[in-house]
This record gives C-alpha cells, structure tokens and sequence, in this order.
C-alpha cells in the first residue's frame, strides 16, 4: 500500500530511543526523510547515525518545553530538507510516579511542560510552517491509555495525556482550514527501556494485561503512527487510536 510519504519530510521528538525511534525508522521504510529531535544531543546524533542505513535522517537537540528551541527545530529541518510535512510530537517523560498529596509544583510543572506544553509548540510551529508553504501536513501527538484510566499514583501523568487528547482535537479544528490533520495515539503498556522495570520479560503471558495478555512492542505503535502521518488518513482529524491490545476494555475480574 502506497502511503504517500516518498519524499515528505518528518520530525519526530523523543526520537533516539522507544516509540519515536520506531517511529522515525517507520517512516524512513517509507520513503521519508526525517529529523530526528532529543533532548541529549550525544544520544539524538548516535541514533541518526544508527538510522542513516535506512534513508535520509539527521539529528538536533531540542527541549520541547522551550519555545526557542522548538521554533528552531522546525526552521532547521525546513532549511536542511525544503520542507516539512509530519509532526510527530512524541516527547515524554513517566516520572515521578507518588501521590498528588506528595508532588511538588516543580514536579507538576515539569510534566504539563514537557507533554503539554511541548505537543502545543510542537504542533502550533509545524502548523505555521505546512500553513506557509500551503503543505496539507500530518501533525501526530502521543497521548496515552492513561488519559482514559487513570494509573494509581500518576496523577500530574494522567493529566497530562488527557489533555493532550483535547489539545489534539483543538488543534484539528483551527489548523483544518490549511488541510492539516491532527490525530492522536494512545499506547497502552509498552517495551521500551521507560517500561522495562515495570513489565515481565517479552513472551511473558500478562493475565491481567487486556484481551491479548500481552505488553507492545514500540514498532506496533509506530505503524499507527504511520498510518496517521500517511495519506490513508485524509478524512480522518481529532481522533484518537488506541493501540493497547484491548488494555481499555477488559473489566478487572472481581472476586467475592
């Protein structure tokens, strides 16, 4: 299936390790070229040069949460490639992890600044360069399965996705006059080094993990992400996929 992305150019953030990593490789398979954006400049500069067997990429540091930063990320990539057509806004961070009673407002604020605040400048930068270059892009934000069930002890977490999902449904109302699309993923339990403490080694049956008993993998998200930054998803704008293994619709088994 041709998805359309022979020739486009992509930044993924968060893109040295995990999801973005799988990301990035996804779309170099299919043909992108990509810029590949962290926050450590020795990890994001190994990783496209681990990339560059597959196709065109290069590296840049880059804070999501500092408006500087990301302002020159996007004009960066645009001078490096000529243009810019997906924005995969996947930065992140998963801690701490304790009771809302017990995180400090530096806690909270670093958060809603790295996943919130970093999706909107990530997305509101892209959009003004698709808008002037009358590119009818791909803006991707990764939100999470917590932003539906909320996980014990991760609440400034929890909100953060949450909010991702209405800020990726703003995002695709005030952008659709310039034919840019904005979707969501939301990944259940996933294998990636963030995750590794907290899961059982891969082949390990889950029992209490959803319908498939099983955690991803980071390249089952990226082929959602694919398709979102694809051509297959002309009409589709403000939504959400959820890639869980059916995490979300299994009801806990009560015991009496």
């Amino acid at each position: 299936m041709d998805l359309g992305l022979e020739g486009k150019v992509a930044i993924v953030t968060g893109g040295s390790r995990g999801i973005g990593r799988a990301a990035a490789q996804a779309l170099l398979r299919a043909g992108a070229s990509v810029m590949l954006a962290s926050l450590r400049k020795e990890s994001v500069e190994a990783a496209a040069h681990e990339l560059a067997l597959s196709g065109k990429v290069e590296g840049m540091p880059c804070d999501v949460a500092s408006e500087a930063d990301v302002e020159r990320l996007v004009k960066e990539s645009v001078r490096r490639f000529g243009r810019l057509d997906v924005m995969v806004a996947n930065a992140g961070v998963a801690d701490p992890y304790k009771n809302l009673l017990d995180v400090t407002v530096t806690e909270w604020d670093r958060m809603i600044s790295v996943h919130l605040r970093g999706t909107f400048l990530c997305g509101r930068e892209a959009a003004r360069a698709m808008r002037d270059a009358k590119i009818p892009g791909r803006i991707v934000t990764i939100s999470s399965t917590s932003a539906f069930e909320c996980d014990p002890l991760g609440g400034s977490y929890n909100a953060a996705k949450a909010a991702i999902v209405g800020l990726t449904r703003s995002m695709a109302i005030d952008f659709a006059d310039w034919g840019i699309r904005v979707n969501s993923v939301a990944p259940g339990w996933i294998h990636t080094d963030m995750s590794a403490a907290d899961l059982p080694p891969r082949g390990t049956p889950i029992e209490n993990l959803g319908a498939l008993k099983r955690a991803g993998e980071a390249d089952e998200v990226a082929a959602a992400i694919l398709f979102l930054a694809s051509s297959a998803c002309d009409f589709m704008t403000g939504t959400t996929l959820i890639v869980d293994g059916g995490q979300t619709i299994v009801a806990p088994k009560l015991r009496w």
